[in-house]
């Protein structure tokens, strides 16, 4: 029986070395297969990897001025001019056009500087308002007419290149014709 026991002891011990090795060949695929994976979701070349990392910055610029745009969108900006007081022509005599106009703005950031250019625009609507006779502000789409032209010429004071941009309407608030 002593020779059992001396053929049992290195059995077991070529049963713990097999699966040490076993054990070392299952972490090394692991490993293996981790580095292979990683090589292949990586691109060899790193201006391609520029370019995508770029086109993911801009669409996520796109996505924030999106979202910055539907804030603005819910939360309407007015700006009240003063009243204006001017004198109509037509050819039954003189009359005056009162109106106090309120311009609803894209951004609102427009307020502070439609305040510093004030005057200009003040001026620019005067000229305006004193060119129309009775008849013209007195048409059914009269008023309609004056504020786009009025639009027009805040935007070009203003610099807006877009629609988007700028006065978005104009709207009277009191429009007295005598």
């Amino acid at each position: 029986m002593s020779d059992a026991k001396v053929e049992a002891a290195p059995k077991a011990k070529k049963n713990i070395l097999l699966f040490a090795v076993i054990g070392l060949l299952v972490v090394l695929l692991i490993i293996v297969g981790g580095v292979a994976a990683f090589l292949l979701t990586k691109s060899s070349d790193p201006a391609a990897d520029e370019v995508a990392a770029e086109a993911t910055a801009k669409d996520e610029v796109k996505k924030k001025k999106k979202d910055h745009k539907k804030k603005e969108e819910h939360a309407a900006v007015f700006e009240k001019l003063p009243q204006f007081t001017v004198n109509l022509h037509s050819e039954d005599g003189d009359g005056i056009l009162q109106t106090d106009i309120s311009l609803e703005l894209g951004d609102a950031h427009l307020a502070e500087k439609i305040k510093a250019m004030s005057p200009k625009i003040q001026g620019q609507i005067n000229k305006l308002l004193r060119s129309k006779t009775i008849a013209e502000v007195k048409a059914p789409d009269g008023t309609d007419k004056l504020a786009k032209e009025i639009r027009e010429i805040v935007n070009k004071i203003l610099g807006a290149e877009s629609e988007d941009e700028g006065v978005i309407s104009v709207n009277f608030t009191s429009f007295i014709v005598q």
